[in-house]
């Protein structure tokens, strides 16, 4: 035994000819010289680079060793070399740790070229998505162009034409002037609807103009913009609307026009005349109108509007979308409803068939101005 070899494990040169080799060993080293080392050196007469523990004096001491067999007049000798290999173990563990590094390295490669090539399908589907979008949008634009130009010649044309031979022909029996100036009238309500179907397609992109507005003033321009006669057939009162609010004149204006050409188209054939109240007052509302249990209290301008047409049987949420008794769009309603809501107010109604109808009107007298 090598001084450097007693050195490590504390043995003093006396001691060396007593000592067995498996006594130099730990525990498990020692099984695995009994099991496997031993027998293979009998049987090979050498070996190599063996792992075997020796117990030192400062702790386990690893090493790979080389034996040789030497025979040599009925004598046996065992020649073993050996290399310290402290740190095997530690760098065995940093090249496993090294080696799952990788790994997780090429998963999350993988996991990324997954996520991709989702990315990529996502985007592929989102661009053939968006296409379609502005072809809708085209095709819109061009549905609403003809009802701006193309479809408003003609009717203009048949209403000159219908009142052309009115008051020049001067032979036409009673039915046939009758049916002429119900022709006349189909086509201006006709005209009307499609200026309120680009007055609602307007309100798609708009920004709010917010000025300050008396409501008293804003309902009398509404009335005059339809040339009302209030002592012909229509009477219209509007006891208590001096009240000042902020909002886009413009817009409310076209409300207020379209809630009594609305009462006017509702009318009843049975009645001498329409009639129309138009309250105001200010109140408290809960400004939450959609979210249930939370509360933020503000100002209000609380309009009521009542007629004695016809009324509906139905919700305002159905009212706008058709009338039941009429089987038709009712856009001024729909166009009315959206210009409430783009003052982040509320409209409701209530109506009894054949009984008129109630529209509540709620718009803040101090709006949010971000929008």
């Amino acid at each position: 035994m090598n001084r450097e070899l007693r050195l490590k494990l504390g043995v003093e040169v006396e001691e060396v000819p007593g000592l067995q080799l498996e006594d130099l060993l730990t525990v498990g080293s020692k099984i695995f010289y009994q099991t496997h080392f031993y027998p293979l050196v009998k049987m090979q007469n050498n070996v190599r680079e063996i792992y075997l523990v020796f117990k030192g004096v400062n702790g386990q001491i690893p090493a790979l060793l080389n034996v040789e067999v030497k025979k040599s007049n009925d004598q046996v000798e065992i020649l073993c070399g050996g290399m310290e290999i402290s740190k095997r173990n530690k760098y065995e563990k940093e090249l496993l740790a090294a080696k799952k590094q990788a790994e997780n390295a090429l998963l999350h490669n993988a996991e990324l070229r997954e996520a991709k090539n989702k990315l990529l399908k996502n985007q592929s589907l989102l661009e053939f998505q968006l296409r379609e979008v502005n072809l809708l949008k085209e095709q819109q634009q061009e549905i609403f162009r003809l009802i701006a130009h193309d479809l408003q010649e003609p009717l203009r044309k048949t209403i000159f034409m219908s009142n052309y031979i009115l008051n020049t022909t001067t032979e036409l029996s009673s039915g046939t002037e009758e049916r002429v100036r119900k022709i006349i009238n189909y086509n201006i309500k006709m005209r009307e609807m499609l200026l309120m179907l680009l007055r609602f397609k307007e309100l798609e992109g708009r920004n709010l103009e917010y000025t300050s507005i008396n409501l008293s003033d804003l309902v009398s321009s509404a009335v005059k913009s339809l040339m009302i006669d209030n002592k012909d057939s229509i009477i219209l009162t509007c006891p208590n609307t001096c009240i000042s609010l902020k909002g886009d004149y413009k817009l409310l204006k076209n409300l207020f026009v379209a809630l009594i050409r609305n009462s006017q188209n509702e009318q009843h054939a049975n009645k001498d005349r329409l009639l129309i109240n138009i309250n105001a007052f200010v109140t408290v509302k809960n400004n939450n109108f959609q979210i249930k249990d939370h509360y933020q209290y503000k100002k209000f301008v609380k309009i009521t509007y009542t007629d004695n047409s016809k009324g509906y049987s139905s919700k305002l949420n159905k009212i706008i979308q058709k009338s039941e008794d009429l089987n038709k769009v009712n856009i001024g309603l729909a166009y009315s409803a959206q210009v409430v809501d783009k003052h982040n107010g509320a409209m409701e109604a209530a109506s009894l068939n054949g009984k008129g109808v109630n529209y509540t009107i709620f718009l803040p007298i101090d709006p949010d101005l971000k929008n």
